[in-house]
């Protein structure tokens, strides 16, 4: 067994990676073999690997990815062995295609081109960290399965060599072995022919009287680029298909489709976008492609602006299936018999993972995999990307990867084989419904697809705290220390801020970022520290809080506007910092308030306005980001901490106001609001306290009179009566007679 280079291992939170750890670009040594325990494997370079690796990473697993190109970009690079062609445009909108958490610059066209989807995945990879997790130049000859996991043969820039690994991801695409017709047309073509696949530029087509056969979105885009150098260009639709327009109804048409998606069922929305179809997709006079028999959202979308025109013009001459070949001559279903020089076969690509042996994966095309990802009843290997989506794929392996992080994370528990039998038998069944037998297992609605999973996503997530990112303010103080240390021991990842000065890990063994959130300057820089040490953040937790005496009939002074600075307006910095990286990751924000922003005492007016007002933002917040961001505002009673200190030496404590609770009370709400299938509004710690919150907002006289008897009570009994900033309520309530304080 190899020895391994100094420096060469990667640490992921703590642990070592198993397995040869290597740069981007970089290569392990030769003829290595070591177990690789709890490593994942991802292979492929393209969308669906780049989506897995960076999940497998924010998940805090130990990952690395095999491409056999030298970069990232899977079909988007223009290369030999790639299906992409020089004038190749996305056929789904940016907003619908692009990955959750980092969209498209705003300036790009509606239907982004190779280049800039290629500039795009690459960007997105640098972004968080993927490409140094890959092994490029290296090709994964062969995958078994061994006692621990799968034994990779591998074939790197500097030769064979092997690895064992415990989960192996297959994101190898499905788009580079061309299928051509089978059974072959009858007959003999003596001109030449190639397959979309070989196709880069209409140039070297020049002249030729061109055959292209097919009706998806490369036989499409093909002809439409032909017509303008070719000499001839004819168009062989075996079947009708809906071609639509780019956009409808002023708007990128698949948007439309989106839109009807998250309100109606799929027939539903067909009949609708039929209806919308005929009233606003006025087509050209003259010759037009068959008419499809199946309804628009029961095939793979074809968009085309231009083919429909060039049809209807005579620069694309559109025919039927072909009968047979003879010669040069192509006869085809209708009796028609047309002269080719030269044939693009546009009959898509066959699905294959030639790394597995027949016993693993029979055929690609037909597995039933749970939730189009795993075996039925194996969660050593996973597929992403092994789908055909009536929209754009990266939306859906986005979902996959984080599917196999959550399981391999332990976050998420697959069902029984029985149960994903039926689960996945049930979809099959559907879709053999809406989409007859071509390919029926690959097969999925994107809009319906993506629902599904961010349920299952949400659930397995609201479950656990493993692998969450947590951001805590004040993070030295009583709460903060509590927080921080039951966060961690659920297996989040956890990093505090506070403005005690301090380079070593809290009681809590968590990071302390020292930071005064009353500066915008402290506040950027803290978060931007925070960020890098998280790789994000899914949950921040305001909790860094002043108390301290002020009454509400004196001028407000520095006490005062202290506390409005750090409970509320540090809250809001700190959000507002964080708060790109929470939409980014659909995230939450939790407010520790206090129960005094709803049933206010006297004596401390500046904590209770400002707690009310720190309640008060995150309503507004709710409403501005409540789509993409869970807000919570918790309320917890006194509990004892330094931050009473203050109040008590004046004289004005409310210990016999208050009844305390323990920290850990407030902590075991705070965990359950965080960890709900839906964020919660508010949220109170005790049972006393929610009969607190609905008495302050529905029965606020009721509520003033309850306070009053109290506080009464101790101004009779002479709590206050060496307290200097009572002076005045004292004396008021003495001067009002024994029932004075019940009115």
């Amino acid at each position: 067994m190899g020895a391994r280079e100094p420096g060469r291992e990667t640490a992921v939170d703590g642990d070592s990676v198993a397995g040869p750890a290597v740069a981007a670009g970089g290569t392990p040594d030769r003829d290595v073999k070591e177990p690789g325990r709890g490593v994942t494997a991802v292979v492929g370079g393209g969308p669906a690997g780049i989506a897995a690796v960076k999940a497998l990473v924010e998940a805090g697993l130990p990952v690395f990815g095999v491409e056999r190109a030298a970069s990232l970009g899977g079909l988007w690079r223009l290369d030999a062995d790639t299906a992409s062609y020089e004038g190749l445009c996305l056929n789904t909108s940016g907003p619908r295609t692009q990955f959750s958490d980092y969209p498209m610059p705003a300036e790009w066209p509606d239907y982004p081109t190779r280049a800039q989807m290629l500039d795009y995945l690459r960007s997105y990879a640098d972004r968080f960290g993927v490409g140094e997790r890959f092994r490029f130049g290296t090709t994964l000859e062969s995958a078994r399965r061994a006692e621990d996991g799968w034994e990779l043969e591998l074939t790197g820039p500097e030769g064979p060599y092997r690895e064992t690994v415990e989960h192996l991801v297959v994101a190898n695409g499905h788009n580079h072995e061309p299928r051509l017709p089978e059974p072959p047309y009858p007959g003999t073509f003596t001109g030449t022919e190639s397959h979309a696949h070989d196709y880069v530029t209409p140039a070297e087509l020049a002249g030729r009287r061109v055959l292209v056969v097919g009706t998806g979105n490369s036989a499409m885009d093909i002809a439409a680029e032909l017509a303008g150098h070719a000499s001839a260009v004819l168009l062989s639709a075996r079947r009708g298909v809906w071609v639509l327009p780019k956009r409808l109804l002023g708007r990128p048409s698949d948007q439309l489709n989106g839109a009807l998606a998250a309100l109606l069922p799929w027939r539903v929305r067909q009949v609708v976008s039929q209806a919308v179809l005929r009233f606003a997709d006025r087509k050209p006079a003259g010759p037009r492609l068959p008419a499809p028999r199946r309804g628009v959202l029961q095939d793979h979308p074809t968009l085309s602006d231009s083919v429909p025109r060039l049809i209807a013009e005579g620069q694309v001459l559109a025919r039927p299936g072909i009968a047979r070949l003879d010669g040069t001559r192509v006869h085809f279903a209708d009796g028609r018999v047309d002269e080719v020089d030269h044939i693009v076969w546009c009959t898509g690509y066959r699905a294959v993972t030639p790394f597995l042996d027949a016993a693993t994966m029979p055929d690609p095309a037909s597995a039933l995999l749970h939730r189009h990802v795993f075996p039925i009843g194996d969660d050593s290997i996973s597929y992403v990307g092994l789908m055909q989506s009536t929209g754009s794929a990266l939306p859906v392996v986005e979902a996959q990867s984080r599917l196999v992080a959550a399981v391999r994370a332990g976050t998420h528990r697959l069902p029984d084989p029985g149960t994903a039998r039926r689960i996945a038998s049930a979809e099959l069944d559907a879709a053999r419904d809406r989409w007859g037998q071509r390919r029926p297992h690959m097969r999925i609605d994107v809009d319906q697809y993506l629902r599904v999973m961010d349920r299952e996503l949400r659930a397995s997530l609201s479950r656990s705290l493993a692998g969450r990112r947590i951001l805590v303010t004040g993070a030295a103080g009583t709460f903060g220390r509590a927080m921080s240390a039951r966060f961690t021991a659920r297996g989040a990842h956890v990093v505090g801020l506070d403005i005690v000065d301090t380079t070593r890990p809290g009681d809590s063994g968590v990071p302390i970022i020292a930071c005064d959130i009353t500066s915008q300057e402290s506040v950027d820089a803290a978060v931007a520290e925070a960020v890098a040490l998280l790789g994000g953040v899914d949950l921040l937790v305001n909790n860094a809080g002043r108390g301290g005496p002020a009454p509400a009939e004196l001028a407000p002074g520095e006490e005062v506007e202290a506390q409005l600075r750090l409970n509320l307006l540090g809250a809001w910095r700190v959000t507002a910092a964080v708060m790109p990286h929470l939409v980014r990751t659909r995230g939450r924000v939790v407010f520790v308030a206090s129960r005094m922003a709803l049933l206010p005492l006297p004596l401390a007016a500046a904590y209770g306005v400002s707690k009310r007002a720190l309640a008060a933002y995150a309503d507004a917040l709710r409403l501005e980001v409540g789509t993409h961001v869970g807000v919570t505002t918790v309320y917890p009673s006194m509990v004892r901490s330094p931050i009473h200190d203050s109040t008590r030496q004046a004289g004005l404590s409310l210990d016999a106001v208050s009844r305390p609770e323990p920290v850990e009370g407030v902590v075991d709400a705070i965990v359950r609001a965080v960890t709900a299938r839906r964020a919660p509004r508010d949220v109170a710690t005790t049972v006393r306290g929610r009969v607190e919150m609905m008495v302050g907002r529905h029965a606020p006289s009721l509520a003033d009179r309850l306070v009053r008897r109290t506080v009464a009570a101790r101004v009779a009994a002479g709590d206050f009566a060496n307290a200097p900033l009572a002076a005045g309520m004292v004396r008021r309530h003495r001067g009002q007679g024994p029932r004075g304080h019940v009115s």
